[in-house]
């Protein structure tokens, strides 16, 4: 019978129109189908081609409008939804198998009838190899899913209980401003118990992320306990003995707590102590503390360099690493961070926070407060999500909290916000002003609690005040710094803004700084 001339280039690939003549054609028939699913089974004369074509044609044009259309902030909301990593978990496993098979199926299609054993090996690896190319990215996506969902079970309640404890209050988003207790204790290897040297309760605008951090420093002492708990009955002149000028400092507070749980509350943790100081803070500033993230000194280092370090500016002089023995006797410390703008590592960063050789407790909540700033204004969401193994790995140890994962994607676009403008910032050292005290100095060994309380109302009254001018008119560029000075006592007139000609401080002293960029500004990184 006459060969028909148009058949004749089908012919060079197909045997009886189907199958390719030779084992290298078939490879890359298959290797289309790899690259591109349905592309093998059009060349193969499949209709089914269309129809799988245009599915991963439908599903790569959505991927491309929702990276390109969808903010970044609200992308990483759903890598911390539980439900979501589950769907995207079991999807790039449909997906994966469904490429698969689409693969397979055109090698099996497009293979010659007749190999011989060495030519249906050397089909078998290289299809092998490329079945291994299509189904790996969906593995490591779904196990990096799975690692994740793992994570955030682990480390954020999801219903009623968690490991840590009972899960925070969800209905807090709600409210106009919650409150965060961040909180820094000693616990590591060489330490014996638990000190809690940063305390900073973290109050948020829920509607424009604006954040003012309330410090207190480790060495405020006396401190009262709520009316009718176990503990204002056990101390009701404030926490320690008065006749031992060592006891009673709030970094005890926790210790306490752990010693004797019968007298902490039941909540909002597992653990006694952070219970019991949560209270005493909750007490002290006169906020509800609605929820709480606690960290430990090694899980801090080794988050700093799970996600890369930090640029900071240390200042005019080089920070002792070491230097104070575990019973605060003065040695020789084991290396110095150098002055000037510098990239720390997480053991850097840890004793830039900590060190108190040749400084002071306050001179540390300063650089502690500035290197809140630093991760706020360098490290977003997305650097988490790249950085995800090492960070998962140095938190799940490490940290704990009570916020609930349902409020993740939430405080997630309130950080976002928030890392738009500079935190305020509040001190309660000897830097603030004070003109009940003698020398206008706010005293941290017999504390004025009842102005404490009154400096957080007025600094959170001003903020809001200051939130809604700046809405009603978004012109303005000028922020004014919330204010900490007193009124004369029994004046009954609001708190104004101090400024340098009407500071209660001494001649010659300075006001304490209210803003992070006051306390950072001379030291802040020129690049980031």
């Amino acid at each position: 019978m006459p060969e028909d001339d148009s058949a004749q280039p089908t012919e060079r690939i197909y045997v009886s129109g189907r199958r390719a003549r030779t084992l290298g054609a078939a490879l890359l028939i298959t290797l289309a189908a790899a690259v591109v699913p349905g592309s093998g089974h059009l060349v193969l004369r499949r209709r089914s081609g269309w129809y799988i074509l245009a599915g991963f044609l439908a599903l790569a044009v959505l991927a491309a409008v929702t990276a390109l259309w969808v903010p970044r902030a609200e992308l990483a909301g759903y890598v911390l939804s539980s439900n979501m990593l589950s769907v995207l978990m079991v999807g790039s496993v449909i997906v994966a198998g469904f490429w698969l098979a689409t693969v397979l199926y055109t090698y099996l299609q497009a293979r010659p009838h007749r190999l011989e054993a060495s030519q249906r090996f050397a089909g078998a690896f290289v299809v092998t190899m490329l079945c291994a190319g299509v189904v790996a990215p969906f593995g490591f996506a779904a196990y990096t899913a799975n690692a994740q969902r793992n994570l955030l079970n682990a480390l954020f309640p999801s219903g009623a209980l968690s490991a840590h404890g009972p899960a925070g209050d969800v209905e807090a988003i709600k409210k106009d401003r919650i409150n965060i207790f961040l909180v820094g204790s000693d616990a590591g290897d060489g330490r014996i118990g638990t000190r809690t040297d940063t305390m900073v309760v973290a109050s948020i605008d829920t509607s424009s992320g604006r954040t003012t951090l309330f410090s207190l420093p480790r060495n405020l002492a006396h401190a009262p306990f709520p009316p009718g708990s176990a503990m204002a009955t056990e101390f009701p002149n404030g926490f320690g003995d008065r006749r031992d000028p060592a006891s009673g400092f709030l970094n005890g507070v926790y210790a306490y707590g752990s010693d004797h749980p019968d007298q902490a509350p039941g909540e909002p943790s597992h653990n006694p102590g952070l219970n019991l100081l949560m209270s005493t803070v909750s007490h002290i500033v006169g906020l509800t503390l609605d929820f709480y993230i606690q960290v430990n000194m090694n899980g801090f280092a080794s988050i700093i360099d799970a996600l890369g370090g930090l640029e900071v500016n240390v200042g005019p002089d080089p920070v002792p690493m070491g230097g104070i023995g575990p019973f605060g006797e003065q040695i020789k410390p084991f290396d110095w961070i150098p002055a000037g703008e510098q990239h720390l590592t997480g053991d850097q960063a840890l004793w830039f926070a900590r060190s108190r050789k040749n400084s002071s407790d306050y001179v540390r909540m300063g650089r502690q407060r500035c290197l809140l700033q630093y991760l706020i204004d360098q490290k977003s969401p997305v650097d988490v999500l790249k950085n995800f193994q090492a960070v998962a790995s140095a938190t799940k140890d490490s940290v704990s909290t009570n916020i609930p994962q349902q409020l993740l994607p939430a405080l997630l676009q309130l950080a976002e916000k928030a890392r738009s403008r500079s935190m305020d910032s509040v001190a309660f050292d000897p830097n603030m002003p004070d003109p009940d005290e003698p020398d206008g100095r706010f005293n941290t060994g017999n504390p004025d609690y009842d102005y404490v309380r009154e400096v957080v109302r007025d600094i959170i009254d001003e903020a809001n005040e200051a939130e809604r001018a700046e809405q009603s008119q978004p012109s303005s560029t000028t922020e004014q710094p919330p204010a900490v000075a007193r009124p004369p006592a029994g004046s009954g007139t609001p708190t104004q803004p101090s400024t340098a000609q009407d500071s209660p401080l001494p001649a010659g002293s300075t006001p304490a700084p209210t803003s992070l960029g006051e306390v950072c500004g001379a030291n802040a990184p020129t690049t980031h």
